[in-house]
């Protein structure tokens, strides 16, 4: 999908590191993580970029998709979603990860990423997950318009529209200031991998140049928490908001994290399966471990961020 997310590759593109690789890719747009899944699946496509969620899940274990590198991971100092709270809620009390208790939370999608990450959040704080009331309105449209309504007291919004919105005096909390999970991924099928691992092998290799160049000119801070922009940050900024179709002052405010090496949160996708299981959201006899494929980055992954 057109989103920031892809930064890596899109410089990986721009910088030409696939000509050494003797690579040209040719870049897919899709209307949605689904249509990525499916065209990965149906041999349409050679490798797929997608947000983790429950849907990915159920595909990936029927299609036999491999996850071969990182994407993007919700990192602190790096969100990509945030609650919305409404002037109302935020009033009576709700100004924390606290509030969350009892509370009326909206969400685009419950088979989300998102989702997991405000779960995730309830688990680390013990607020009792069963006490939360939340709603799915399939689209941050739908769940702004219910938080205007009254109808919700807080919405899961991407960082982006969060920040809009919050021009009218409504309040944010970023999930990932709470909780960090391994949002996005590269993948493949594993009969691709099978008879084309040069391939892979080749892609891999340009686009881990890709990743480190993003955490040299995008990803860099001093002790005092100052953005240290890198010599192409400039450059690399327009290419990428061209791309997607944001402004670059957008992009700037909302840029998201991806390890240098694009190594994996193995243990956070493990956690992911399992809740998606628990919640019968995904078979119990999928096994993460069979998603995973670390060869292509050095057989490393990242317990946390």
């Amino acid at each position: 999908m057109r989103e920031a997310s892809a930064a890596p590759l899109l410089i990986a593109l721009g910088a030409g590191y696939f000509k050494p690789e003797g690579l040209n890719p040719q870049l897919a747009f899709f209307d949605s993580d689904a249509s990525v899944s499916a065209a990965v699946a149906s041999g349409k496509i050679d490798i797929g970029m997608a947000a983790l969620s429950a849907a990915f899940y159920r595909h990936a274990a029927v299609q036999r998709l491999k996850i071969i590198a990182s994407r993007s991971g919700d990192q602190t100092g790096f969100p990509m979603y945030a609650l919305l709270i409404s002037k109302d809620a935020h009033a009576a009390g709700f100004s924390g990860v606290r509030g969350l208790s009892n509370a009326r939370i909206g969400v685009a999608d419950a088979d989300s990423g998102e989702y997991y990450g405000l779960y995730s959040i309830a688990s680390r704080f013990k607020l009792g997950s069963g006490s939360m009331k939340t709603t799915a309105f399939k689209s941050p449209a739908g769940e702004l318009s219910a938080l205007s309504r009254g109808d919700i007291d807080a919405a899961i919004l991407p960082i982006a529209t969060a920040l809009h919105a919050a021009r009218n005096g409504r309040s944010l909390l970023r999930l990932s200031d709470f909780a960090q999970w391994q949002q996005g991924v590269v993948f493949a099928s594993a009969q691709r991998i099978a008879t084309d691992r040069i391939l892979m092998e080749r892609f891999m290799r340009a686009y881990q140049r890709g990743t480190a160049e993003y955490a040299l000119n995008f990803l860099s801070y001093d002790d005092g928490g100052d953005f240290i922009p890198g010599p192409h940050y400039d450059r690399y900024l327009d290419l990428i908001a061209r791309q997607v179709h944001i402004s670059p002052a957008t992009l700037a405010r909302t840029k998201t994290y991806c390890d240098r090496r694009a190594n994996l949160d193995a243990a956070d996708i493990e956690k992911q399966v399992q809740f998606w299981q628990n919640r019968g959201r995904v078979d119990k006899n999928f096994v993460a471990a069979d998603l995973l494929d670390l060869s292509f980055i050095g057989g490393e992954s990242s317990a946390s961020y």
